[in-house]
């Protein structure tokens, strides 16, 4: 006679069923398996390096809004293109469409600066508040005399974050020299 159960549920109730327990019963796999960087876990420095690429591209939209100002402005103040109304709302309206595509790539970026502690939460509340909130009360108030210095706080938001992104990989890439 055999002593073993033959019923299939008595099998896995014998297994560890949480994943608390099965860490446990494998925590030196776990262990060895794990990698982590300076304490940031590697999944977590691949998101900000996308976010990072994300910030290259808000610069993008940054520098290709100051031209497109500059370059639209220059053409409008010519005699010759005096009566275009398509380039003057190309020279008004188009910086201001890249820059405010950038806001939402910007705030996801401030969402990760705060998740992963890269900078002082009042530098980020400062920065991100001030510029949301110039944003919010010259759209709110219909100031648009006033909407460029908003926008001015974007493109300052977006270069803080390029300098938050470039310490923080320069503080990885020393941590991975140190270990080697």
């Amino acid at each position: 006679m055999s002593t073993q159960p033959t019923n299939p549920q008595s099998q896995t109730q014998s297994q560890p069923t949480s994943t608390a327990a099965n860490h446990a019963n494998t925590g030196a796999q776990i262990n060895a398996t794990t990698n982590s960087i300076a304490g940031f876990p590697v999944v977590a420095i691949n998101i900000l390096r996308q976010a990072q690429k994300l910030n290259r591209m808000s610069i993008l939209c940054i520098v290709l809004a100051i031209f497109a100002f500059v370059v639209f402005g220059t053409l409008a103040s010519l005699e010759m293109f005096h009566d275009s109304h398509q380039l003057y709302l190309l020279f008004h309206y188009l910086p201001y469409v890249l820059i405010a595509l950038t806001i939402p790539v910007t705030l996801y970026q401030a969402f990760l600066v705060y998740r992963y502690r890269l900078s002082q939460p009042s530098m980020l509340v400062t920065s991100v508040g001030g510029a949301s909130l110039l944003l919010i009360i010259c759209l709110l108030f219909s100031l648009s005399d006033w909407l460029w210095l908003a926008m001015a706080a974007w493109i300052g938001v977006a270069y803080w974050f390029q300098a938050t992104f470039k310490r923080f990989f320069k503080f990885i890439n020393d941590q991975q020299q140190d270990t080697e």
